[in-house]
Parts: structure tokens; sequence; C-alpha cells
């Protein structure tokens, strides 16, 4: 009877442990899941892709977009020509951080101006004032973070507006306002004008 009972317990308790080992084995498994659905795609590109698009300061291509990582971040890599600034603006939801690759980009972070040749990195945080330019003499080619993703939509509409209306237009600037209004992306604008003559 004892060899019975024995048997019994040894037996139930295999099987409970077995039950445990198969459910802790599903479990990850779930969480994994939960991890996965916002898990970046994988993105691979080989040299020239995508292709270069035409806007208002030179070209743009949108390596990662928001929807590759699931919203966390976003890059594009941009061709500015000379005489391109912005305005002074911040975005109070995205960090905005750029890379140059070619030429000279000059950028106005509060009311400091500097000039950041090839190699340099900048990293504008949420919330900062800023505006960027090309006052030299050649193209700046410039890879531009976004985190998190989704101001990129910005140099799409633009892509797209370019191919309607050129910026000599009068009405050009108007409509690139409403496209950032209806888009509902995170810019504030603060100032317009030269601001790197401004103190």
């Amino acid at each position: 009877m004892k060899k019975m009972l024995l048997l019994v317990f040894i037996f139930s308790a295999l099987f409970f442990s077995f039950e445990q080992v198969i459910e802790a084995q599903t479990k990850p498994e779930k969480i994994q899941s939960e991890q996965d659905k916002n898990k970046p795609k994988i993105v691979a590109l080989k040299t020239g892709e995508p292709a270069e698009l035409a806007y208002d300061a030179g070209t743009a291509r949108f390596l990662v977009n928001s929807e590759d990582t699931g919203g966390a971040w976003s890059l594009v890599e941009v061709k500015e020509m000379p005489g391109y600034k912005t305005n002074l603006h911040r975005h109070n939801n995205t960090d905005e951080a750029f890379y140059v690759l070619e030429g000279v980009l000059t950028i106005k972070i509060n009311d400091k101006v500097s000039e950041y040749p090839a190699g340099s990195y900048v990293l504008v945080p949420r919330g900062t004032a800023h505006a960027q330019g090309n006052f030299g003499k050649v193209p700046v080619k410039v890879l531009i973070t976004f985190t998190p993703g989704g101001f990129e939509q910005s140099f799409k509409n633009r892509v797209e507006l370019f191919k309607t209306v050129k910026p000599d237009n009068p009405n050009f600037r108007k409509m690139r306002e409403e496209l950032t209004k209806k888009s509902k992306l995170d810019v504030e604008p603060l100032a317009l004008g030269d601001w790197l003559n401004q103190k």
C-alpha cells in the first residue's frame, strides 16, 4: 500500500511539475508577443535606396519611416541647397538630431549660432528653440532623426507640394503652413526672418 501511495505521489508530483513547466514555457511567448507589438521592421537599404525626392529645399530620402519602428523614431536624409534656412521654431514633443554627411550646416540653438561641418552631430531636445540652414556655397547633406517618429511627414508633404507648386509662387508658404496644420505636425513657429544676424 505504501508503495502504491508513493507511486501515486511521485506520479502526481511529476504530472504537476510537467504542467508548470509547460505553462512557464508558454507564458514567455505571450510576453514576447506583447513586446513584439511595436517591434521595428527590418530595414535593409542598398546605396541609392530609396530614391531621392525633390522638395523646396533640395532632396529627401526617407530611410526609416515611423511605421517601420512602431512610431519610435524615423530617419530622413536631406540635401539642402545653399541659401535655404528654416524659421526659428521648436518641436514640443519631438527630439531632432542632425548628423552632417557633407557640407556645413549652420544651426541656431536658443541664442547660439554654430557651424557644423561634415562628421558633426547635434541633438536638439524637444522644446528647444532652433533653426538651421545652409549658408555655404555647396549643398549640405544631413541625416535627421526624429524621436518619436512622425515628423518626417513634414518632408513628405513638402515633396508632394513641390510637384505642383514651386517656392516662388506667392501662395507656396501659405499652402505649406496649411499642410502642416492639417497633418497636425509637432512644430511651433517662433520667429520669422533673418535669425542668423539676430542676437
